[in-house]
């Protein structure tokens, strides 16, 4: 994560950012500044006789050259020398384009319905790495989507996209933007090639038995799934999750792949697996929730301050292979408020640090990429509210 060392001790930098944002913890501080895509949390901590200062690890989406500037700033504010530094001299905050979007911005903008004024369809293309096999896509005339988390692939597919027919770029883990920002029925095809086969770590793989459901769901009759990978095992374990699922069948291996990665593979003696799936019903029970940009949820806590001094991390599992566990409590002196650091995991999507803010007794998302909440998340703040209600 990108950090900076200030030549300055940890409480006269502290008592330079006083206010309603700065958040103190047992043995570190945490600072919330407002950015143009988000809120940029940022871990302050003791380094002997200088502050350490670190964009934390749960927003690592946000663009590197805001933060640049932000951590810049912040150095100036406090009066502090900068002694060692992870930036980019020459990062720059850009503008995105409007064909860019976070899930935020997404449901805020009508979200497929901006493409679907004039496109029934689209095609979805998840990790679509330098951008080339999208850029394909939107050449034939096709409505696109791409659905990245790289800054670097983010930026790469926007300069090649750039003025060329309708296309969304989004910003988002791609098994959890097709299950919550997609209506049913909506997709025509969908494009996952060369996956990272996580060899040591099966259980991190995009494709599981849940997300071939997901598919199930979003695709239209008739629409294909297009898989690619150069790992054999990944690629059985493809082939028997949507052999399994009763809403596909197999068809004709898929001849319009060409990607840089098909062609470093076969470069360098690899086998390449393709493999097209087809949607041939839909599944009788489908899932009709869908997410929504806050979820507040009330509660009472008598003492702040009493809350964080005996605070001790709480772990929610509320199904399956699901957790919500909340790691540390902040706690911001000037509006007694609290400010709790999570993580939220289900089987399409890990989300490490969360932020929840405790403002005026309403617990809601923080967001620091432009994320929302959907019904699992919104469900384990409920749960957090009862037990901070308890306390």
């Amino acid at each position: 994560m990108p950090h900076i060392t200030l030549k300055k001790c940890f409480k006269e930098v502290l008592d330079n950012l006083q206010g309603e944002n700065l958040f103190l913890g047992r043995e570190e501080a945490l600072l919330l500044v407002r950015g143009e895509e988000g809120t940029y949390p940022i871990i302050l901590l003791p380094r002997g006789e200088n502050t350490f200062l670190r964009l934390d690890k749960g927003a690592h989406f946000l663009d590197l050259g805001e933060v640049h500037v932000i951590l810049n700033r912040l150095a100036q504010k406090v009066g502090g020398e900068v002694i060692h530094s992870t930036l980019d001299p020459k990062a720059r905050p850009k503008t995105p384009p409007p064909t860019y979007a976070t899930p935020r911005r997404w449901l805020e903008g009508g979200g497929l319905r901006r493409l679907l004024k004039d496109h029934e369809r689209v095609d979805v293309e998840i990790g679509f790495g330098n951008g080339e096999f999208l850029e394909r896509l939107v050449g034939q005339g096709k409505a696109a989507v791409g659905i990245e988390i790289s800054n670097w692939a983010i930026k790469r597919a926007l300069n090649r996209l750039r003025g060329k027919g309708p296309h969304i770029i989004l910003k988002a883990p791609g098994g959890w933007a097709v299950k919550w920002l997609f209506p049913p029925e909506s997709i025509d095809a969908l494009y996952i090639l060369f996956p990272f086969p996580w060899p040591k770590r099966p259980s991190r793989r995009l494709i599981q038995a849940p997300f071939v459901q997901t598919l199930a769901e979003k695709l239209r009759r008739g629409g294909r799934v297009i898989l690619a990978t150069d790992h054999e095992e990944y690629a059985q374990q493809m082939r028997i999750l949507f052999s399994a699922s009763p809403c596909f069948q197999e068809g004709e291996s898929p001849e319009e792949i060409d990607t840089k990665y098909l062609r470093k593979w076969i470069s360098m003696g690899l086998a390449i697996h393709k493999m097209a799936f087809i949607k041939r019903e839909t599944p009788s029970a489908m899932d009709p929730r869908f997410p929504y940009l806050q979820y507040p949820v009330k509660a009472k806590v008598n003492n702040p301050q009493e809350v964080m001094e005996a605070f001790q991390p709480w772990t929610l599992r509320p199904e399956g292979q699901s957790f919500f566990k909340v790691e540390r409590i902040y706690l911001n002196l000037e509006k007694g408020t609290l400010l709790f650091r999570t993580t939220f995991q289900d089987p399409d999507l890990s989300l490490h640090h969360q932020f929840l803010m405790w403002k005026e007794w309403i617990l809601d998302l923080t967001p620091t990429w432009g994320e929302t909440v959907p019904p699992p998340l919104a469900r384990a703040m409920e749960s957090m509210g009862k037990w901070l209600a308890g306390l």
